[in-house]
């Protein structure tokens, strides 16, 4: 008989063996309703993320290092569902003449650039916001998890 571990080895190699589809940064949906309700989720997030920065920053019992990088994550989110939204109105606006090799890796603007384009080509780069405001999550609970242990300790 199998053990548990060797059955999860076994499956999670048969997985990662499995092909790769494309994963991209702005995704399209169905027109028009599931850019509706991915913009409405885009909106709904900012305010819940604007609404614990506020809360944790009036909130004078959290002096925690932990909590101010919890609000640096918020502000650079924030500003995260900002971009990808200019990102997903302005892949609207675009036609398919404006790309080079469309689809690929060498995917690049065509002339003549325009204000739209270069504001879609900045909005395409939210990885500069998404990646810090993980790694000042990250910080953040790991900071929350050392004090826990070190209150336990005591």
């Amino acid at each position: 008989m199998r053990s548990p571990f060797h059955t999860l080895t076994i499956l999670l190699t048969i997985i990662l063996l499995l092909p790769a589809v494309n994963a991209w940064a702005l995704q399209s949906h169905g027109e028009p309703e599931g850019l509706y309700v991915h913009q409405m989720a885009h909106f709904l997030f900012m305010g819940a993320l604007a609404y614990l920065y506020w809360h944790t920053r009036r909130t004078t019992a959290l002096p925690s290092k932990g909590w101010r990088y919890l609000r640096i994550f918020c502000f650079l989110l924030f500003f995260w569902n900002l971009m990808a939204l200019t990102g997903h109105e302005l892949s609207v606006l675009l036609a398919p003449e404006d790309f080079i090799d469309i689809g690929t890796w060498r995917e690049q603007l065509a002339p003549p650039i325009t204000f739209f384009k270069i504001i879609y080509f900045i909005a395409k780069m939210d990885h500069f916001l998404n990646v810090p405001a993980l790694l000042a999550l990250f910080i953040s609970l790991r900071t929350f998890y050392l004090e826990a242990r070190a209150e336990i300790g005591k």
